[in-house]
């Protein structure tokens, strides 16, 4: 028998080997193919207030880098701070309360002692009822105030929630970008935010994959990353999306990169392939 090649004739022969070198080069270029992408803080985050008012301090300045939790500025607080004084003023009144106790504990000293006489047959049955009545009044009046008292505490509690709500903090740590706001004005419901925010302690890379590469991807936790510098870190993968764009017919992904030292400042960056 004649070697394949040979039967199929020499014109023939040599397409096929010419198709296969093709094939081959190709699927080497689509490895080796740079994949390029863009790294983005972790969290980038237009701080806002859900309350509205003046500004009356900013602590905070581009560049600063500040914790989380951390004040950012303060509204006017005056309504507020008159309203804590007069729930505690308030809460802290207790002469209501200690009448109706004292009340309590002078019916319940009477009725035991009353008992007493009747069962010694030298008082009446219905002084006795009498002063059991007086008994059951006196305790729904402690009642009463016991739970005027918490209502107090409550209101309290939400004038001092609402005086703390005044003070703008930060969600998260990071590096101050922008402060829109200064001293004197007005933050309304619809341009509430005061500050950005950005967070570089983690990085974000996100690069768009054709259906090839994002496969070989989804086995894995991690990939490695070259730097506009040609340094090369690793990311976790965060996220593949589970289907195409439909503009470009790409794959999603993003990695997250650790940079606590805050070494990586560039936002070019480069995917490794597998």
């Amino acid at each position: 028998m004649k070697p394949f090649l040979t039967r199929l004739g020499l014109p023939t022969a040599i397409l096929l080997c010419a198709l296969s070198g093709t094939i081959c080069a190709q699927s080497v270029i689509n490895r080796s193919t740079a994949i390029q992408g863009v790294i983005e803080p972790y969290k980038d985050t237009e701080v806002a207030t859900a309350e509205m008012g003046v500004v009356r301090e900013i602590f905070v300045k581009p560049g600063d880098i500040i914790e989380d939790r951390a004040e950012i500025g303060r509204l006017d607080n005056d309504q507020q701070r008159f309203l804590v004084n007069e729930a505690e003023l308030d809460a802290n009144s207790f002469g209501l309360l200690e009448t109706a106790r004292r009340e309590t504990d002078f019916n319940t000293r009477r009725v035991e002692e009353t008992s007493k006489l009747v069962a010694a047959g030298k008082s009446m049955p219905k002084e006795l009822e009498r002063y059991k009545l007086d008994l059951n009044i006196s305790r729904a009046k402690m009642q009463t105030q016991e739970e005027a008292k918490m209502i107090s505490q409550a209101r309290l509690d939400k004038a001092h929630l609402m005086l703390r709500e005044r003070t703008i903090r930060a969600p998260h740590g990071g590096t101050v970008i922008t402060v829109y706001k200064d001293v004197g004005e007005y933050i309304a419901g619809n341009a509430p935010a005061i500050i950005r925010l950005v967070d570089t302690s983690k990085l974000r890379a996100r690069f768009y994959l054709t259906d090839e590469v994002a496969d070989r991807y989804r086995k894995t936790e991690f990939a490695e990353v070259r730097l506009a510098n040609n340094v090369i870190v690793k990311g976790k993968v965060e996220f593949i999306a589970p289907f195409a764009i439909a503009d470009g017919h790409v794959i999603e992904m993003t990695l997250i990169i650790e940079n606590a030292n805050g070494q990586i400042r560039s936002s070019s960056c480069e995917l490794v392939q597998l």
